[in-house]
């Protein structure tokens, strides 16, 4: 697939790879064992994996190319890809028990269309996981304007689309930051996510602490609490964010002059690693 921009691609890295594996994994805890309905599913990366664990997953997708690739690369029996209009969906009433549209809404402005499709597909105990850029901190405040964007909205014209066609709704927010995390030692409501394209792990608590804190008293204690230190204020003074120095770092190993020293220096590390593993070094 040609990389516009416009779609997520498994053969780079940035800050927007770690939020959709991020969403993906939030999806893949509502999906076991379920009929799962991926609206623009694009390459395919989410629907495959979601199909880890879902009975069945349909990935649609407005695109042909994209649907033509998906299949060609995620061959699983219970992974099925097809091509469609996010507010006209090529299947039945009631099939779905989950539908996941992440990043779909603002591509185009028949919004209200789009969730009514979502609902008639649903059964009637069905869940629908859906995100969306919020407005005012994706575009307004950073002054930045994406290309492939239609109609963003803010949160309170996210919250009223959907809540006039849903009873019961549970908002979640989304950032991407450079932060310090202290989570409770013990089992609780947290949990971390880590992996990558090839698959995503699941760890109660944090992973691998680096640093033990203790709180200690004759008296009783009320519990320690999970928190995360904020670094974005230290952006603004001047240090990059994790999604700049990681889109640097891909910006020099797809240089030429790096793929070019590469090329010089391959073969004196070749006779380095023969030499050390001749003479035992």
């Amino acid at each position: 697939m040609e990389e516009t921009g416009e779609r997520l691609l498994t053969n780079s890295i940035s800050g927007a790879t770690i939020e959709h594996l991020h969403r993906y994994a939030l999806a893949s805890e509502f999906v076991k064992g379920k009929i799962v309905l991926d609206v623009a599913s694009g390459e395919g990366y989410g629907s495959n994996f979601l199909a880890l664990t879902a009975k069945t997953v349909y990935g649609v997708d407005l695109s042909d190319v994209t649907v033509h690739h998906a299949r060609k690369k995620y061959g699983r029996k219970n992974l099925i890809f097809s091509q469609g209009d996010a507010t006209k969906l090529p299947f039945e009433d009631g099939l779905f028990d989950v539908v996941v549209s992440f990043e779909t809404i603002e591509h185009h402005n028949k919004h209200l269309e789009m969730v009514k499709e979502i609902k008639r597909v649903l059964k009637k105990e069905g869940v629908l996981i859906i995100s969306s850029p919020d407005k005012l901190n994706y575009s307004d405040r950073p002054k930045y304007t994406n290309p492939f964007h239609v109609k963003e909205l803010y949160f309170e014209e996210f919250q009223e689309l959907l809540a006039g066609n849903f009873q019961f709704i549970s908002f979640l927010g989304q950032k991407l930051l450079m932060s310090s995390l202290i989570v409770n030692s013990t089992p609780s409501t947290f949990c971390e996510y880590s992996g990558n394209f090839k698959g995503i792990e699941k760890t109660e608590s944090l992973k691998h602490p680096v640093y033990n804190l203790a709180i200690c008293s004759d008296h009783e204690l009320v519990e320690g609490f999970s928190s995360c230190f904020n670094a974005d204020d230290f952006y603004n003074g001047g240090f990059m964010t994790l999604e700049n120095l990681i889109l640097e770092k891909n910006e020099i190993l797809n240089s030429k002059t790096y793929r070019l020293g590469n090329f010089f220096a391959s073969p004196y590390r070749l006779f380095m690693t023969f030499f050390k593993k001749r003479f035992r070094i």
